[in-house]
């Protein structure tokens, strides 16, 4: 795979525009691109961290499995991005807590964990990038906590089918809302033919097209 330039590592990051060209050039020469298809796992719960990756393009979930099988999302990693239970991994030498599984075709820079370091200790740059994400990303779990404590499912479901869908339609399997959301396929299921009952949406195979334009008790 043809090596990243400067400019196409900037269109993609950013944040790190001001950074002087060693630092992009320290990150670019230490790491290596690498591609995964839609519906791979790329972390498991409890190995090792032993890369930093950078998001280049597609997205990925992060989400902690129970014994049982089941399943919640707690954030997402797209374009310009990196996972910070990742980053944090890789700086503590600690197992991973969490699973990862790429939701499109993911595309990636992969800086191994000496080389991660080095470029911590090393530029600022990197660490406003590290802990600014780590501080996004908290904000975004505590929210998480805030909604599965305090707020009722059928608002939750509600929710989440208007902040994923696309001009009223949502093309995504019961048991795929159940995993984000961290409840039973079969939970999802009751509400949602209790809303096509009320009128806030239909129901067809993989698809739901919303027809309430918000949440009514």
């Amino acid at each position: 795979m043809e090596k990243m330039n400067t400019g196409q590592f900037m269109k993609v990051f950013p944040f790190f525009q001001n950074s002087s060209e060693k630092m992009i050039d320290d990150i670019l020469s230490s790491s290596r691109h690498v591609f995964r298809c839609c519906d791979t796992v790329t972390q498991l719960e409890g190995q090792p961290c032993t890369d930093l990756e950078l998001m280049l393009s597609g997205d990925k979930r992060v989400y902690k499995s129970s014994p049982a099988g089941r399943e919640i999302t707690l954030y997402e990693v797209g374009r310009g991005e990196a996972c910070i239970i990742n980053a944090t991994c890789v700086l503590s030498d600690a197992p991973c807590p969490v699973n990862a599984m790429a939701i499109t075709d993911v595309s990636s820079l992969l800086i191994p964990a000496g080389d991660f370091r080095n470029l911590l200790s090393t530029y600022e740059e990197m660490r406003a990038f590290v802990f600014g994400s780590i501080s996004q990303r908290i904000a975004v779990v505590l929210e998480l906590i805030e909604e599965i404590v305090f707020e009722k499912m059928d608002r939750r479901l509600f929710d989440y089918l208007v902040e994923k869908s696309e001009d009223g339609m949502l093309s995504m399997t019961h048991q795929q809302i159940a995993n984000d959301l961290g409840t039973a396929r079969e939970v999802v299921s009751r509400l949602l033919k209790d809303f096509e009952r009320k009128g806030k949406v239909a129901l067809s195979r993989s698809h739901i097209r919303l027809i309430a334009p918000y949440f009514e008790d």
